[in-house]
């Protein structure tokens, strides 16, 4: 693995400068890492909805695998390889409603419906300058300008909701509101929608309107405030945000009553956005007139600053805010300079910075879900193939993100590190495990036998590759033929497109170092110590594994008792190659882990690739057990060596 896919906490200069050297994207864009291991765990997943912005097409999405930690960047393309212009346009709204996903694109007006529990699209619904999102028995509401998008147009038309069905995904009917529409809420059988009149500044519109759910017709308006843009219902009241008319009238949140339809308070709250946890609602402004993060307690109407630890000062430009009230947890962003990518920050109830990710640029909307990790699915909405039960043996060779992808912990033995590995990509999570320099590798099970249906792939195994960026693993299959679900019968390769070039029965031994000295002789910069790990090869050759300065954690399993480790494994050749300053490590065009993206045939495998030991084609019914070993011997200066990582592995029938 190469720096430029890990977290840019730990590796941000060496990221940045990969990303100048090769980006094919533009020269003023940060390469994003593909994953990045956030936290250990905890809180609740969710999807994150990046706005990107206007007229650069890059709403991007996000996901958070609570289980294992690993925040994941930019999931949509992988999963949806086949939509075009991948999001699209300025992402506005993101909910999840039963088991489908919805993302409102505002500029590209459309609203994207996918699997909540994979990411893979289902439909893209047409609606113009669409805004917020409400569910509600059965229905998705929408809020729209009801035009194209053109701010500062005093003719702009009144906006409307429109009713999607859930069922058959169409539009139902629509019905009008005030000018220029954003967020709505259902309550009492009404939903209440928040006009801002934005296209008419400065003579904003100041209304809710109130339509009869039962008629879908507008029943009344209530007067509130100008540039109305937030609506939530806490407590049996109405909390509207208004953003003012940015002169002689500042932001402030209302409290209406939705019976009576009246506005009974304002609560002297400058907000750009705000949440609920329990009895406190958590206020956030970023803007001109400072940010803050405030707590308002609703029973005691007091406020209070909500970051309790100073960190406040480490946030650029608060922009979006969501908790996490099952697991007491409030999640802020910052859009920092609104063109390079923003974070997500996590803190607790308390007001105590708990962990932060890399996120894409204005992240900004969250959603909530109880799914593992978005790994699949048939892109209507049956997410039902099988991920692997069980870990059976996790023993990477050195590398410099071993004891790093998953984490080690003083007194873990291998048990423990083979269960952190299944919380990161058991059962169906895509979280991010390496399996370390060549020969490394990972035993796993499936909780039924994976039939080999001819004429079809059967195994996916997702790792982080890119373009020149392969670092192909072996897959191995095995049957459970003495039927004992132990993983103690005849291993199989399957064959890919090197299988002819490959060598079998390459073997190395690697020895653990002496961790009380580092070496400084090299003259390379990136080099911390360049004698660190000693190894030889069945062929007489020997040599040295370097320790580089971005990753310094030791890189021999610290959970292995042993002085050497030997490996014996098939070996592929070496495509990598410098190119200038830049090393470049094409694909192999199929067969491999690791080798192509995600989300490709590349990624998947046919059980009838089988071969023995003596690479001869053999025919499987079907498979228990797969072994996936590094299988590439590179050592590439500053990028570090080769390893194969695993992001997911799954049945696809």
């Amino acid at each position: 693995m190469q720096p430029i896919r890990l977290p840019l906490s730990a590796f941000f200069f060496f990221a940045f400068v990969l990303a100048v050297l090769n980006s094919c994207r533009g020269d003023d864009e940060l390469l994003v890492p593909a994953t990045e291991q956030a936290t250990s765990g905890g809180g609740t997943s969710f999807y994150l909805l990046n706005e990107g912005n206007m007229g650069s097409n890059k709403a991007t999405l996000d996901f958070y695998d609570s289980a294992s930690g690993i925040y994941r960047h930019n999931i949509f393309p992988e999963t949806n390889p086949t939509i075009a212009l991948e999001l699209g346009d300025v992402g506005n709204d993101l909910g999840i409603y039963g088991s489908r996903l919805y993302a409102v694109i505002n500029v590209s007006g459309l609203v994207e419906v996918a699997d909540a529990r994979t990411a893979r699209h289902i439909a893209a619904l047409p609606i113009p300058n669409c805004r917020y999102l409400c569910f509600h028995e059965g229905k998705v509401y929408v809020t729209s300008y009801a035009g194209p998008v053109s701010a500062g147009d005093p003719l702009a038309r009144r906006g409307y909701v429109a009713r999607i069905d859930t069922a058959s995904l169409t539009i139902e009917a629509t019905c009008p509101t005030g000018y220029q529409p954003e967020q709505a809420v259902a309550v009492g059988g009404r939903l209440f929608v928040a006009n801002s009149g934005g296209y008419r500044a400065p003579d904003y519109d100041h209304t809710l309107t109130v339509i009869d759910l039962a008629t879908f017709t507008p029943m009344a308006t209530i007067d509130v405030a100008p540039n109305l843009h937030f609506v939530k219902t806490q407590g049996g009241k109405l909390y509207v945000g208004s953003r003012g008319n940015y002169a002689d009238t500042p932001s402030d949140i209302f409290v209406v009553n939705p019976s009576t339809l009246t506005v009974e308070n304002r609560l002297g709250i400058e907000a750009d956005a705000f949440c609920f946890l329990g009895n406190e609602m958590i206020a956030l402004r970023g803007g001109t007139n400072g940010k803050a993060l405030l707590r308002y307690n609703l029973d005691t109407h007091t406020l209070s600053d909500f970051i309790t630890d100073g960190t406040l000062a480490d946030i650029r430009t608060p922009y979006g805010i969501a908790a996490d009230e099952r697991a007491e947890r409030v999640y802020v962003t910052d859009a920092r300079d609104y063109v390079s990518p923003g974070r997500v920050i996590c803190y607790d109830r308390s007001g105590r910075r708990l962990w932060e990710a890399q996120a894409g640029d204005i992240p900004a909307h969250f959603a909530f879900t109880d799914t593992a990790a978005p790994i699949g699915g048939d892109g209507d909405g049956n997410a039902g193939a099988q991920g692997i039960n069980r870990i059976f043996a996790y023993r990477p060779a050195p590398g410099q993100f071993v004891n790093v992808l998953p984490e080690f912990a003083q007194g873990d033995d291998e048990a423990a590190m083979c269960a952190k590995v299944f919380a990161a990509i058991g059962e169906g999570r895509t979280g991010l495990v390496t399996l370390g320099g060549a020969g490394g590798y990972l035993v796993a099970g499936f909780a039924s036998r994976v039939p080999n249906v001819p004429g079809q792939n059967d195994i996916e195994v997702l790792g982080n590759a890119f373009a020149n960026a392969s670092e192909p693993g072996i897959v191995s299959v095995m049957r459970d033929d003495n039927g004992n679900g132990l993983p103690d019968d005849t291993w199989y390769e399957l064959a890919g497109s090197a299988h002819d070039e490959a060598r079998r029965g390459y073997s190395i031994v690697y020895h653990r170092p002496d961790e009380s000295h580092t070496t400084t002789s090299s003259s390379a910069p990136w080099c911390a110590d360049e004698h660190y790990i000693w190894w030889q090869d069945c062929d007489g050759k020997e040599g040295w594994l370097a320790r580089n300065i971005y990753h310094s954690q030791p890189y021999f399993p610290m959970w292995r008792a042993d002085a050497e480790l030997h490996y014996r494994f098939t070996l592929l050749p070496n495509l990598a190659y410098r190119s200038g300053d830049t090393w470049l490590q094409p694909a192999f065009p199929w067969g491999y882990a690791d080798n192509q993206p995600n989300g490709t045939d590349g990624c998947r495998f046919d059980i009838g690739w089988a071969t023995d030991e003596n690479g001869n084609p053999v025919s499987l019914d079907g498979i228990d057990f797969i072994r996936i070993h590094t299988a590439v011997f590179r050592q590439m200066e500053a990028i570090g060596e080769a390893s194969t990582e695993v992001s997911g592995i799954r049945s696809l029938h």
